[in-house]
C-alpha cells in the first residue's frame, strides 16, 4: 500500500472495517517530510503537553516494547535513516539520538523517530482501552477525552457504530496475531493543511462552489494495527497525508469516486467527518466538474 491510497476509492461505507493484511516490511513508511514532521511533533509537545501525549501507568511495559520494536525494525528497513543504539535509536535523518529510558515518556520519545502517531490499546476484560498515545495529527478528536477509554466509548460518535460494528471490532482485536498486522484507510475533505486538527479550530465555510479547488485538501489516514507479542498490547499507528485539491483536477476517475463516496454518506456521517465547512458546495462543484469532463 502506497501513501497515495485514498480510502473512498475502495469502500464507500463509513462502517466498513476495510481491513487488509499488511506486509510487515511495509509497517511504517518514512518519506521526504520525515525530519520536518518529527520536528513538528517536538514543537507540539513543548506547546501543548498532554494534549498531544498522554499515558497511564499500566502502559509502561507496552511503551517499552513499542520502542524496542522500533529499535529493531527501523535500522533494518531503513539503514540510511536509522542506526542501532544501546538504549534508544540513532536518527540519521536529523543527527540525533533518541533515548527511551524513562517509563513515562518512552512512547513519546519513540514517536519522535517516525512520522506516524502511535497509540497503545491494551486488553481489559472483554475490551481494549487506550492507555497511551502520542497524537500530533488528530483528525477531529481530542486525546484527553479518549485516554483510558475503551474502544466502544472512543468510537461512540461514529454513527451506527454501537449497533453495527462495536461487537465485530472487539472480536477482531481479540484475534489480532503478532505476525499478521493489518492496515486500513480513512479520509475527509478539509480546508486546512495543518496536521494537528483536533476539531477546536474555527473554519470559514465555503459557500461558493468555484472556491472549492483552491481552498480544499484531501486528508487521508493510513492506519495500522500490530500486536506486541510480549505484553499483548496492540499498537495503532496513524499516518496522515494532506494533498491539495488542485492535485486531482485532471483526474475524473478520482473525482467520480469522491463524488460517489460523498453522496453515499448520511447527514450524520457527514457531520462525523466534519464536512460542514465544505458542504454542500463541494458536492455541487464535483457534479458540475464531472458533467463537463
Amino acid at each position: 500500500m502506497s501513501l497515495d491510497y485514498y480510502a473512498f476509492q475502495e469502500h464507500k461505507n463509513l462502517l466498513a472495517m476495510g481491513l487488509h493484511r499488511l506486509d510487515p516490511d511495509q509497517w511504517l513508511l518514512p518519506d521526504a517530510k520525515l525530519a520536518t514532521q518529527t520536528s513538528l511533533k517536538k514543537s507540539l509537545w513543548r506547546d501543548l503537553g498532554d494534549r498531544v501525549y498522554s499515558q497511564l501507568p499500566e502502559s509502561h511495559a507496552a511503551q517499552r516494547e513499542v520502542a524496542q520494536t522500533l529499535g529493531s525494525y527501523l535500522p533494518i528497513q531503513f539503514p540510511d535513516l536509522y542506526a542501532h543504539h544501546s538504549n534508544g535509536l540513532v536518527c540519521r535523518f536529523n543527527d540525533t539520538i533518541v533515548r527511551w529510558d524513562t517509563p513515562e515518556t518512552t512512547l513519546l520519545n519513540a514517536s519522535w523517530c517516525v512520522q506516524e502517531d502511535l497509540c497503545l490499546l491494551q486488553p481489559q476484560d472483554d475490551h481494549y482501552r487506550l492507555t497511551a498515545a502520542s497524537l500530533c495529527a488528530p483528525s477531529y478528536w481530542r486525546l484527553l477525552e479518549k485516554i483510558g477509554q475503551p474502544l466502544d466509548r472512543i468510537h461512540a460518535p461514529v454513527p451506527g457504530y454501537t449497533e453495527k460494528l462495536g461487537s465485530k471490532i472487539n472480536r477482531f482485536f481479540q484475534h489480532i496475531k503478532d505476525d499478521r498486522p493489518v492496515w486500513r484507510g480513512n479520509w475527509s475533505v478539509v480546508t486546512s493543511d495543518r496536521l494537528y486538527q483536533p476539531g477546536t479550530e474555527e473554519s470559514a465555510p465555503i459557500t461558493q462552489a468555484e472556491d472549492i479547488p483552491q481552498r480544499c485538501f484531501i486528508r487521508t489516514e493510513r492506519q495500522t494495527l500490530k500486536r506486541l507479542p510480549q505484553t499483548g498490547a496492540v499498537v495503532f499507528t496513524i499516518r496522515v497525508q494532506i494533498t491539495p485539491f488542485t492535485h486531482f483536477l485532471d483526474n475524473p476517475i478520482w473525482l467520480k469516486d469522491l463524488f460517489q463516496a460523498l453522496t453515499a454518506l448520511s447527514a450524520d456521517e457527514r457531520d462525523y467527518k466534519s464536512l460542514q465547512p465544505v458542504e454542500p458546495a463541494l458536492t455541487r462543484w464535483l457534479a458540475s466538474h464531472l458533467a463537463r469532463a
